[in-house]
């Protein structure tokens, strides 16, 4: 399908109508095309054009680029915002993946509310990217590679050139003479991505001419089957969690799920939850080492920024842990303000304070020899018969905060009073969600 400017309206015209289009323009020939184009038809856009270039600082030319890319602008009669980057990546990290992350970073911190970004991705871009998927033995997810659209910041971001090939963008580019400027780093086949592209896709279309349309039907497929299970999953969810409680998950509701819908479920959650998703064999070990450990145990099963904790009958999900208090820790306060707790662990306060609190408290962590009546009925308990009959798991227990006085312990956070002779419990732990 050959490439024209009225095409690409004709895409744009079955998008949301944004405030504003933004065009991501390194200077290249895909994007000097796509800004080109727009240049063409942009009497007939619901939006005016705001071009952004990124000057990464990583290539000799790249301030030669960036004149090429203030007199293409100029000529054109369009806004231009230019952006500098200062990367540092860290030993290990990959240059590529931190400028990707600092370019979106960038342009994000100058779009508006109702903006759109239109970046100029193309059909064999998509095919590289649904290679590399493959090749990495990525899900459906992964498969369904870049959308024509997806909501991003507070706006959108669009790939409108997604059915076009290369060849198709760079006849029309030639037609219309236009200049472009190269990239050498694209030429670098020690990246996966260009190996791909110079190396493996020119065979694969000598013996599937039409390999960019088929395999972006096979992404649009793989994106169907990824919102099926999305859809699955939060069904599933609505009925194993309290909403109250997101965090958690009750474990005999998951039991009746065959294995495929509790891992599927198990993904949806960690990902609605905001952590990174795991492997395959992590969350096979969730299932196994976790979900079917015994009632009495309380196993754990850590990966790269998350961790699955149970108790009883419930799985807990949170980020990695910081490390307790120090035990012995001894906090003094007054109650007149909140109290910051260390680690990462909320704040203190009062909400009615009573006359008891007036000469203030002490704040202690994980202290040998504690006891607690939390009923005037009752006799004392230990710390640790006390959470078990409140139903604080193990490792919440070392980051309580306990008040204190001469007298001993006065309560358990905000959970009990210790001295229910001195009335309500007064103190509320304003505490991250995922230690509830």
């Amino acid at each position: 399908m050959a490439f024209s400017p009225q095409k690409l309206l004709h895409r744009l015209q079955t998008l949301p109508a944004p405030e504003q289009y933004w065009v991501a323009f390194s200077g290249g020939m895909d994007s000097m095309t796509l800004l080109y184009a727009l240049s063409q038809i942009r009497a007939q856009l619901p939006a005016p054009l705001q071009v952004v270039h990124i000057n990464h600082g990583l290539q000799e030319k790249a301030l030669e680029w960036e004149r090429f890319c203030r007199r293409t602008c100029a000529a054109l009669n369009i806004p231009l915002t230019n952006l500098q980057l200062n990367l540092r990546p860290a030993a290990g990290e990959s240059l590529e993946a931190q400028a990707r992350d600092a370019r979106y970073a960038a342009i994000a911190a100058h779009m508006n509310a109702g903006d759109m970004l239109l970046t100029a991705h193309h059909g064999d871009d998509q095919v590289e990217t649904l290679l590399l998927q493959l090749l990495r033995g990525a899900g459906v997810s992964g498969l369904a590679a870049m959308p024509l659209i997806r909501r991003w910041q507070a706006g959108w971001l669009a790939r409108p050139l997604l059915e076009f090939s290369r060849e198709e963008l760079q006849s029309w580019a030639q037609q219309q003479r236009l200049q472009w400027q190269d990239d050498p780093s694209n030429d670098h086949l020690g990246i996966r991505r260009n190996y791909l592209r110079h190396k493996v896709i020119p065979l694969l279309k000598q013996q599937w001419p039409g390999l960019v349309k088929t395999t972006s039907r096979s992404a649009r497929h793989c994106a169907e089957a990824a919102h099926l299970m999305k859809e699955v999953g939060m069904a599933d969810l609505v009925l194993m969690h309290d909403a109250g409680r997101p965090w958690q998950l009750l474990i005999p509701g998951l039991e009746v799920l065959s294995p495929q819908r509790k891992k599927n479920l198990l993904r949806h959650w960690i990902r609605q939850q905001g952590l990174p998703v795991p492997g395959h064999q992590i969350i096979e070990r969730i299932l196994s080492e976790v979900v079917e450990a015994r009632q009495t145990g309380s196993p754990l099963l850590s990966w790269d920024g998350g961790e699955i904790r149970r108790y009883r009958n419930a799985l807990y999900l949170m980020p990695p842990l910081p490390p307790a208090p120090e035990e012995g820790l001894r906090l003094h306060w007054d109650c007149g303000k909140p109290l910051d707790l260390p680690q990462g662990l909320g704040r203190l306060s009062v909400a009615n304070k009573a006359q008891w609190l007036a000469d203030g408290v002490d704040v202690l962590f994980r202290s040998e020899g504690l006891v607690c009546r939390p009923d005037q009925r009752q006799n004392t308990r230990s710390f640790k018969r006390l959470c078990q009959d409140l139903g604080i798991p193990p490792w919440l227990r070392a980051r309580l905060p306990l008040v204190c006085c001469a007298d001993g312990l006065i309560a358990v956070a905000d959970y009990c009073m210790c001295q229910p002779e001195l009335g309500e419990n007064p103190f509320v732990w304003e505490r991250p969600e995922w230690l509830q």
